[in-house]
């Protein structure tokens, strides 16, 4: 079935700037290069009050039912992200979606980009946000015909749910939604950038990577640390960044892009001189700030973190460090006095980004599901459509 399909994708954003949307989109464009016909269904979510969410989300599930039976198409592709489809944090939205693709018995594959919130985090809230998200998901695993994932452990995780019903996981990383750069990369200059794409973080990283500067500073390495797209210097992850900046004497050292339009952040990247990667989390294929930073051709420095991408690491793609400010200090030290080792380490990033990360791979691993999907959604049977 796989070419010459003709495939529904449906989504929802709850905010104008989308990484969900952007992914859809894109895959989309490369699904319709191998010939898969793609129409688009996606709810911009405008409203912010309980009773204005419900009403758009009901009229809109009500229209989404009525196209998708006008069309028929071979197969549903929904990208799932559970706090779109949530009022603070409280699934629900997700039912009356659900229910709405169920109603056309057309087969469902679900990219899967946020599962549900993680035990043992938040609180009372937290935990709130946590059973009622996995109480929901059994419903969004059930309507699913096959399931692809961005991070290995979350296939792991869903397949060994003894609650959850058994279908069909992929795993395809996520993919850098920026166009490709029109700058010409730095050579060296008097005072390097060293950019830093997503800094939404908490006080003891944002103190680690602050820590570092300071400390290059001693050592007379004068440098621009460069903070780069949303959500800038007004919010409060700026204020935070600025008053810790301010009390370790380096505020000089530290400047925001502001909210940036695709082309400017893929400038910005590509414009730097390093990159900096410091979620918690460490260097995860599901991240779209690493798929961006990597994909810009410039050398990366990641620090390690709960998680570990093993291929990354043997790719030498970037340069995987212990979770230490004396760690950070030599990496980049060492990156900024050696122009020839950035420019390799960024083109094995680049390549890696291209190859292992690009949008080709998940196209692929969707046109797969699509292959399958007779018998995959005949050896389901009739009852669990319904």
């Amino acid at each position: 079935m796989a070419e010459g399909a003709r495939i529904a994708v449906v989504g929802v954003s709850p905010r104008p700037i989308c990484g969900v949307r952007d992914h859809a989109f894109l895959l989309a464009g490369a699904l319709e290069r191998e010939n898969v016909s793609c129409s688009w269904h996606w709810l911009q979510s405008s409203e912010r009050s309980l009773s204005g969410s419900y009403s758009e989300m009901r009229a809109w599930t009500r229209a989404l039912t009525g196209e998708l039976e006008a069309d028929r198409p071979d197969a549903i592709l929904l990208h799932y992200s559970v706090f779109a489809h949530s009022y603070r944090g409280i699934p629900l939205f997700v039912p009356p979606m659900i229910a709405a693709l169920r109603r056309t018995g057309v087969p469902v594959i679900t990219i899967m980009h946020e599962l549900a919130y993680p035990w043992m985090l938040g609180g009372l809230k937290g935990a709130v946000w946590a059973a009622s998200q996995r109480a929901v998901l059994i419903d969004v695993v059930r309507a699913s015909t096959a399931i692809l994932v961005t991070i290995d452990f979350r296939a792991e995780w869903l397949l060994s749910r003894p609650w959850l019903p058994k279908r069909p996981v992929a795993v395809a990383p996520v993919f850098s939604n920026l166009p490709p750069t029109t700058v010409v990369p730095p050579v060296d200059r008097a005072v390097p950038v060293v950019g830093l794409f997503g800094y939404a973080l908490e006080s003891a990283t944002v103190a680690l990577v602050l820590d570092a500067v300071r400390r290059l500073s001693d050592r007379g390495v004068e440098l621009r640390l460069r903070l780069l797209g949303s959500p800038g210097r007004s919010s409060a992850a700026g204020e935070m960044w600025a008053a810790m900046a301010q009390s370790r004497a380096i505020a000089d050292s530290l400047s925001f892009s502001g909210t940036l339009s695709a082309q400017e952040l893929s400038d910005a990247l590509a414009g730097s001189d390093v990159l900096l990667y410091v979620d918690p989390m460490g260097p995860a294929s599901r991240k779209g700030t690493l798929a961006g930073s990597l994909a810009s051709g410039r050398p990366l420095v990641a620090l390690e973190g709960r998680r570990r991408w093993q291929q990354l690491i043997d790719s030498d793609a970037a340069r995987v460090i212990p979770r230490t400010s004396a760690a950070l200090v030599e990496a980049i030290q060492t990156l900024l006095a050696d122009s020839e080792a950035r420019q390799a380490l960024g083109e094995r990033g680049g390549r890696f980004a291209e190859d292992t990360m690009g949008v080709a791979r998940t196209a692929e691993t969707v046109m797969g599901f699509l292959g399958d999907l007779p018998a995959l959604h005949g050896a389901r049977g009739p009852a669990s459509l319904g």
